[in-house]
């Protein structure tokens, strides 16, 4: 999923009815970046919170947010890494632009300054901002590590009607929380790609 948007092969993505860049404000008192896509129905047929994959608040998941805005919904992309900062610009996407070998590596140091708590609270923030701005339901679709984290909040996150994880992690990390060990506490339907 850590491709720019023209260089995928299908058409670009129309604009949606209204975009727009804003911060929500975590339970920590940190501004976290959102980006915001609503069709001429705004939130009326809900919204997706999209979970990005390990490197982050990217041009691909803003394309994305467009693309469902088409499909009636309201999507919206918080930046989980808001309080680790953007990787260099260098170290973004490297498939594409060369592969700098410790890409890989900056990018999951990064990812392992966020606790599961830490993200589990601020995807709680983010349903909630949604449901208070009127969304009828609320939806998460997360990529990669997000699939993971998607899965995690399908068991912890209130507010959720339904998660989808693209090739999201079944297995965690040590010290991190298991989709598999929380199986039994999702109670909303969850789609699982791989």
């Amino acid at each position: 999923m850590c491709t720019a948007p023209g260089e995928d092969a299908g058409p670009p993505a129309p604009a949606a009815v209204r975009e727009e860049e804003r911060t929500i404000r975590a339970g920590d008192g940190a501004d976290l970046r959102e980006f915001l896509a609503l069709p001429a129905t705004g939130f009326r047929r809900g919204a997706v919170l999209i979970i990005h994959d390990i490197w982050g608040y990217t041009d691909f998941y803003k394309d994305l947010a467009r693309r469902i805005t088409q499909h009636g919904h309201a999507a919206a992309m918080v930046d989980f890494f808001g309080r680790q900062g953007d990787l260099p610009e260098s170290m973004r996407a490297p498939e594409r632009t060369g592969s700098k070998p410790d890409a890989m590596a900056v990018a999951m140091q990064r990812a392992q300054q966020l606790s599961d708590e830490r993200f589990l609270a601020d995807m709680q923030t983010a349903v909630d901002d949604l449901l208070a701005r009127g969304a009828s339901k609320v939806a998460v679709w997360g990529f990669c590590m997000g699939g993971r984290l998607a899965y995690v909040g399908a068991a912890r996150v209130s507010g959720l009607a339904g998660v989808v994880a693209y090739y999201g992690h079944l297995q965690a990390q040590p010290g991190r929380l298991s989709p598999l060990q929380l199986a039994s506490d999702i109670q909303i339907p969850v789609l699982g790609i791989f």
